[in-house]
């Protein structure tokens, strides 16, 4: 895809952003439109996603259960089956051990929910963020024999865990690994590996809990139980695989899709019951995936961060209303505790950042204290890197040791460039958006030259650090319409990989406009021709300010979403604007 730049510069009261917006080329969308039966301005969305093909198109519109990949030609899968059943048949103690955030507390969940049903004798096992860290510990090993277990699965994790499993091989412990995170050189010896990354299995981008979804399913196939009570789990699925950022392509869309119906209509005690201490009880389909990134993942993420994560898990599986109403009273205000945490620390992150002067020296923002907490640090990162769009990696340090949790915004693969820096980590994982490090404490200062050397070469130079608007398509005010709506609806659920569409309008006629909310921070805009009906309402989040620069009857230009406002059983078209010049 090839774009151009745009930049609009703002009154000095507001931060500088860049529009991107993405190059037009008449003659391949006229001739695509045409190929594919849409308008341009529809061709040139899907495009933008790499969406060229009729067959892919209509798949990528009509996504179905039916066109997911057969779970049995995942390499190792069906060797893993056979020693579950084998497991089964002499009543042997099976553990799973997963991990700490939503993906591993999903994939945990599922994975305990289908071996029950087969039999009595599984456990499941987290580790302590904090005290254990990722992977297979010392301690989850101890658990292995305290409770005499003689097979172990792993889901989203075990890849990295070379020297563990070679212990539980040693007490006579079989280990089937499930993960989705890029293999080291060398693989652990485990009783067998299913990841979709160390085969040639045709969609690499699984989560985790995507992983453990394709051995339930084989599970179900090859001991002859009726699959079709596979898809009771697409939630947890949905769940995993929305938390972990992995892109809603391919598979991934295709289980978020159907996972997201079911999670509207979750029959989990817990989840309910967590949804409802929102005040939010008429989701729909479309508002929900937002709903759950900002709700319910941050809230089951909060036990792993300053509490444990089994209780999320616990959440997840319990059918008792009086268990999940204590369970999520605690989690609700385990994350009161986590919001308070990381305010703390981002404004001391923000203050060393600028106080330093590194945004405009570096590539990469590499921090690190003894002062911030190990379990928020993935949200800090998360926030800085929006906030100066700069890739980030912060670290939290103790005893010597730095524990370190990166994000970007797809610039580069962090396990790759990662692997150039390994001879100074102890551990290191990641993949194109996220990453986890080990590292001691007395190496973080090279780890941050190495790193910030190595990005001259991969990634383009924002020394600004410019906030930047990636838009899809120029619409003209006169086309956004019900035609259109319809099309974006069939392009759901959004997330990485597929973004929700922003558009720009240049000299959109501003009608009318006034401030809204508590602190009257926010603006809400009509547009539309004097003397005409058709109007559309517009609405610009904590830009309030932007009114002062406003005549009656201004022709505007903003880049905004497109989005459904129901209001008093109607339904209207509203533009969530992102910016305005």
């Amino acid at each position: 895809m090839i774009y151009i730049i745009r930049s609009i510069v703002n009154n000095k009261r507001e931060n500088k952003i860049k529009w991107i917006i993405a190059q037009d080329d008449k003659e391949f969308n006229e001739k695509a439109a045409n190929q594919i039966g849409f308008d341009r301005s529809f061709a040139r969305i899907l495009m933008n996603r790499g969406l060229i093909d009729p067959k892919e198109i209509e798949k990528f519109l009509d996504p179905r259960l039916d066109d997911l990949v057969n779970p049995l030609s995942l390499q190792g899968v069906e060797k893993a089956v056979s020693r579950i059943k084998q497991a089964f048949v002499n009543g042997e103690k099976i553990l799973i051990y997963g991990d700490y955030d939503v993906d591993g507390i999903a994939s945990t969940s599922l994975l305990f929910l289908v071996l029950k049903d087969f039999t009595s004798d599984v456990y499941y096992y987290i580790p302590d963020r904090s005290d254990e860290g990722y992977g297979i510990s010392k301690k989850g090993i101890d658990f292995a024999i305290k409770y005499q277990i003689s097979l172990m699965i792993t889901v989203d994790c075990g890849i990295s865990s070379f020297s563990e499993i070679k212990t539980l091989r040693d007490l006579g412990i079989d280990t089937i690994v499930t993960d989705h995170h890029e293999p080291p050189d060398k693989l652990p010896n485990a009783y067998v590996m299913i990841n979709p990354k160390i085969c040639d299995y045709p969609f690499k981008d699984l989560a985790g809990v995507g992983v453990a979804f394709k051995l339930a399913q084989a599970i179900y196939i090859l001991l002859h139980k009726k699959d079709e009570v596979i898809r009771k789990y697409l939630d947890l699925v949905a769940l995993g695989t929305i938390a972990d950022s992995v892109s809603i392509l391919g598979e991934n869309r295709i289980l978020v899709k159907y996972g997201l119906d079911q999670l509207v209509k979750t029959h989990r005690i817990g989840l309910k019951l967590l949804a409802e201490s929102y005040g939010d009880g008429n989701l729909s389909y479309s508002s929900f995936i937002q709903y759950i990134n900002f709700n319910l993942i941050p809230v089951l993420n909060s036990t792993g961060r300053v509490g444990h994560s089994h209780d999320s898990v616990d959440l997840l599986l319990t059918d008792s209303s009086c268990r999940a109403q204590f369970l999520v009273k605690k989690m609700l205000k385990l994350n009161e505790e986590r919001k308070l945490l990381t305010q703390k620390t981002l404004e001391e992150v923000r203050e060393i950042a600028r106080k330093e002067n590194i945004i405009k020296k570096q590539r990469i923002l590499i921090l690190a204290s003894d002062h911030w907490h190990p379990g928020i640090i993935g949200i800090v990162a998360s926030r800085i890197m929006e906030e100066f769009s700069k890739p980030v990696i912060i670290i939290s340090t103790s005893n010597g040791i730095g524990k370190g949790s990166g994000r970007n915004q797809g610039e580069f693969d962090f396990s790759k460039i990662l692997f150039d820096c390994s001879g100074l980590l102890i551990r290191y994982g990641g993949h194109q958006y996220a990453a986890g490090i080990t590292i001691d404490s007395k190496n973080i200062d090279r780890f941050n030259e190495i790193m910030n050397k190595n990005l001259e070469q991969v990634m383009p130079v924002n020394l600004e650090s410019e906030p930047v608007i990636h838009i899809d398509t120029i619409i003209n005010y006169d086309t956004i319409n019900w035609k259109l709506m319809n099309f974006l609806e069939k392009l759901r659920p959004f997330g990485p990989g597929n973004p929700q569409p922003i558009f720009c309008g240049y000299d959109f006629p501003l009608s009318s406009w006034k401030r809204v909310g508590k602190d009257e921070k926010h603006l809400k805009l009509v547009f539309g021709n004097t003397g005409t009906r058709d109007y559309l309402n517009g609405i610009a989040f904590q830009m309030a300010e932007k009114s002062l620069n406003f005549n009656r009857n201004d022709r505007i230009n903003i880049a905004f979403h497109l989005e459904t406002n129901c209001w008093n059983g109607n339904e209207s078209i509203q533009l969530n604007i992102k910016d305005i010049k």
